[in-house]
């Protein structure tokens, strides 16, 4: 009989994890068998002790087996996805994975929502009207074999040991767990069914990860987890020490991701886009890669896939819009150049405000018209906060003054 409580010891005395205990952990908390206090416990010594390689790739191997895996036979072409560890005004996935599919890939993506500062990318979806990224599996396997995308969520088939642990790890501060997280990304990952991941790690005080050197480590680390999984599995890093494009929100973002669609993306997400394409069509054995995305832009191929998803997903495109009441101009109080010195607080900020009485406001959000080393002058917009309450962005707007400076 495995004692929980001599589990929750482990790592203090310096002991490693076979695979019975990992399972043991992993299924007993799924099936109600540890209460959350005990869990807890378990969580917060895995946060301050970490676990090695072999405990990571056990972990992640029993939380893809607590749920279904997915598998694609019948599918012409390479099967990849790209996850990105987050960063304020990051839509890259809305923009990526339908020129991934017009350039002959096929593109699973299981995304997340509510991620901190940051927000998910289901919620931007979601946004749309009608759009649902909850599908059963039979659908979306559907979805991807017709389009060659499917973006949902995270549903009950999907790792639900992962689903359940990750909402503890967020109300007990344990989600910075490198061995943690790499078992929750992994593991949703593999259980897509992929050949091949392109891995987005951000760092910079936009991202989770503040330093290019914690980023590497992850992306290491990922790989290392994917090989084991026989997943090829590459990555690069983004500086997020400012957000990312022109817009952080919900319809916003979607309608940004649209203009990307069709050639009149900023080239700060352009660059970010195309080097993760790059790394994606090497992966998948696609020649001219740069050029190929380009072509498929311009020819209307890249927005028509992603037009023809969020219409099986249940969405409507031409029901998109970002009419909001109220804004609030944040402008420079001298002349100099820009610098974003705490871009999460951005973040912050535009999640709540995304909150509206209680629901979701589509259309409220940010938009920046400076970005670093800019040059302003004394009254220039620097950035424009809105949403359809003006007290609950007068309630923010002191928190965004704080993301920058002038020098």
């Amino acid at each position: 009989m495995i004692d929980f409580l001599e589990l929750i010891k482990y790592k203090k005395n310096n002991k490693f994890y076979n695979s019975k205990e990992i399972n043991f952990i992993v299924q007993s908390y799924l099936n109600d068998h540890i209460d959350e206090q005990n869990m807890t416990l378990w969580l917060k010594e895995i946060y301050e002790y970490g676990m090695n390689i072999d405990e990571t790739v056990l972990y992640t191997e029993s939380i893809i087996n607590s749920g279904e895996k997915i598998e694609f036979d019948s599918l012409d072409g390479y099967v990849i996805d790209k996850h990105s560890t987050g960063g304020v005004g990051d839509k890259v996935s809305l923009i990526l994975g339908p020129i991934l599919v017009a350039c002959g890939c096929f593109v699973p993506m299981v995304v997340g929502r509510h991620l901190g500062h940051t927000g998910g990318t289901l919620d931007k979806l979601e946004s749309i009207p009608g759009y649902n990224g909850l599908i059963n599996l039979d659908k979306f396997k559907k979805i991807v074999k017709k389009v060659g995308i499917s973006i949902i969520g995270q549903t009950s088939e999907i790792c639900p040991a992962d689903r359940k642990i990750y909402s503890l790890r967020d109300k007990t501060n344990t989600i910075a767990s490198l061995p943690l997280i790499c078992g929750s990304i992994m593991s949703k990952k593999i259980s897509e069914g992929i050949h091949g991941l392109v891995l987005d790690i951000k760092y910079g005080n936009g991202a989770f990860l503040e330093t290019k050197k914690d980023g590497q480590r992850l992306g290491k680390l990922l790989s290392l987890i994917g090989k084991k999984f026989n997943v090829d599995v590459k990555y690069l890093g983004t500086n997020m020490n400012q957000p990312l494009g022109n817009f952080s929100g919900l319809n916003c973002e979607v309608i940004e991701s649209i203009d990307c669609l069709k050639g009149r993306g900023a080239d700060d997400l352009m660059d970010v886009v195309f080097e993760l394409g790059r790394v994606a069509c090497s992966l998948a054995k696609i020649d001219n890669s740069k050029q190929k995305m380009i072509d498929v832009i311009n020819n209307g191929k890249a927005y028509e896939i992603f037009e023809k998803m969020v219409y099986e997903h249940g969405g409507d495109i031409n029901r998109i819009h970002c009419n909001y009441t109220d804004c609030i101009d944040i402008k420079a109080n001298e002349s100099g150049s820009i610098e974003f010195i705490d871009t999460k607080k951005i973040g912050d900020a535009v999640n709540y405000i995304n909150k509206l009485k209680g629901t979701r406001d589509n259309s409220s959000g940010a938009e920046f018209l400076k970005k670093n080393n800019d040059k302003v002058s004394k009254g220039d917009v620097i950035l424009r906060l809105f949403s359809n309450d003006l007290n609950t962005l007068k309630l923010r707007e002191r928190l965004v003054r704080e993301s920058y400076i002038i020098k």
